[in-house]
């Protein structure tokens, strides 16, 4: 190592110079404290605030599961369906109800936001299987939708590009869904 001081040549492992008594370069940038340098990539990149979801939501084995139980329900009603017995004709008409009911619970349960990242100038929506990010800007403003459903409100984002919805409950994040009817300018219907 050089030292920035003198010139002179020392080695890395020493705590400063040994002719100047100039500390390394490298402990003089540090901030004192334990940082990682996971915290130091963080620092290089956009500042942002990161909300986490509230609320424990299912996870993508369960919404992968859920998608084979439905298929399966629905051909194993489609099956029992042909026989002649009573019994299997009212369980094959079980599995036929129960199969829309979890293939539709499924699809609201890949378009919920788990996390949401706010940046100076756009959200980032954070869902189960993909993430966008929706503007500030008026001019590229998504087509949205403020419904109250359960006592809460619930923002439904519809991007048309991409043909993705992402919906951000109230009872999720409480001050995201507040910021955002104050910066598109949305109240309830």
């Amino acid at each position: 190592m050089i030292c920035p001081k003198c010139g002179e040549k020392f080695d890395y492992y020493e705590p400063c110079c040994p002719w100047c008594g100039a500390s390394k370069p490298v402990e003089e940038q540090k901030p004192a404290g334990d940082d990682s340098p996971k915290e130091e990539s963080q620092e290089k990149e956009d500042e942002c605030i990161t909300f986490e979801s509230k609320r424990e939501h299912d996870g993508r084995f369960e919404i992968v599961r859920q998608h084979v139980c439905s298929i399966l329900s629905l051909c194993l009603g489609l099956f029992l369906f042909r026989t002649d017995d009573m019994y299997f004709l009212v369980a094959s008409l079980l599995f036929l109800i129960g199969a829309p009911y979890l293939f539709f619970d499924t699809l609201h349960s890949i378009k919920i936001v788990r996390k949401v990242k706010c940046y100076k100038d756009r959200f980032v929506l954070c869902s189960c299987f993909d993430e966008r990010a929706f503007s500030f800007d008026k001019a590229n403003r998504p087509e949205m939708k403020l419904s109250v459903f359960e006592g809460g409100y619930t923002i439904i984002f519809r991007n048309s590009q991409y043909r993705k919805t992402f919906i951000v409950c109230e009872r999720d994040f409480p001050e995201v869904v507040k910021a955002m009817k104050n910066v598109y300018g949305i109240s309830a219907e």
